[in-house]
């Protein structure tokens, strides 16, 4: 019991340090992001580290930072910056789970100027409202829901190579060929020919010339050297081409 225990606990504290590392590494993309100016995938990624890891407090504060710019500065940009004022109503009605509100805000901008952000969150959330899966768009949101379609995506290209591979051995490997049986060899025996031998001349003299011949040619099996099995073959040939007999 005390050695299960202990399993249990390095467990525990193994998936723990998986999740602070992952948690870490969506921090510096949500970072990068932010930098680039996609803030609803910066902002998906955060979500999911701080969930991964609630000790994650830059996350959360990083959260709080991009909240707070984009409420104080709302009605500064509904005065010079249309774009930047939709994409911030955006924004909030996306982190606080109003997606419909959200959908009208990206497509005024869409309208106006294509966003490739904003399309493919318009895009995304409009299918998955429409399949009733807003679950899938709490804690990470699309950017979650991106790597793990590439998560699977890549599990299926390892199976299809691993297929394909196991084709080009099968097809690579030879047929094993089919060896045709071979006739059996006849064993010398000398005795055995010069029976045959007598056995031919006996047919031979009582009319029956293609009985001899053959007769012979077993001779020949038996003794291949047999010289007068030989030459009454060739003989008994030529009798019978000329159609003397």
């Amino acid at each position: 019991m005390k050695y299960g225990f202990f399993i249990i606990f390095l467990a525990t504290l193994l998936f723990a340090e998986t999740d602070v590392w992952q948690s870490k590494k969506l921090y510096e993309e949500a970072i990068s992001d932010i930098k680039k100016g996609n803030y609803l995938t910066a902002y998906d990624k955060l979500s999911e580290a701080y969930w991964l890891d609630p000790f994650n407090d830059d996350a959360l504060k990083e959260m709080d930072a991009m909240t707070k710019k984009f409420k104080k500065n709302l009605a500064k940009w509904g005065y010079y910056d249309f774009l930047q004022e939709a994409y911030a109503r955006g924004f909030l009605y996306y982190t606080q789970g109003k997606y419909k509100k959200a959908l009208k805000e990206w497509k005024r901008i869409l309208a106006v100027k294509e966003n490739v952000e904003v399309r493919d969150y318009y895009e995304f959330v409009k299918k998955q409202l429409k399949k009733g899966e807003v679950k899938k768009l709490e804690f990470g949101g699309k950017a979650k829901y991106d790597r793990e379609q590439k998560k699977k995506q890549k599990v299926k290209k390892k199976r299809a190579k691993k297929k394909e591979k196991k084709k080009e051995k099968t097809a690579s490997k030879p047929e094993p060929q089919v060896k045709k049986p071979s006739k059996p060899k006849v064993k010398i025996d000398k005795a055995k020919a010069d029976v045959l031998y007598n056995e031919g001349l006996k047919q031979y003299s009582q009319g029956y010339l293609k009985l001899a011949i053959e007769t012979w040619k077993k001779a020949l099996k038996y003794n291949p050297n047999h010289i007068r099995a030989k030459r009454a073959v060739k003989r008994a040939e030529r009798i019978l081409k000329e159609g003397k007999k």
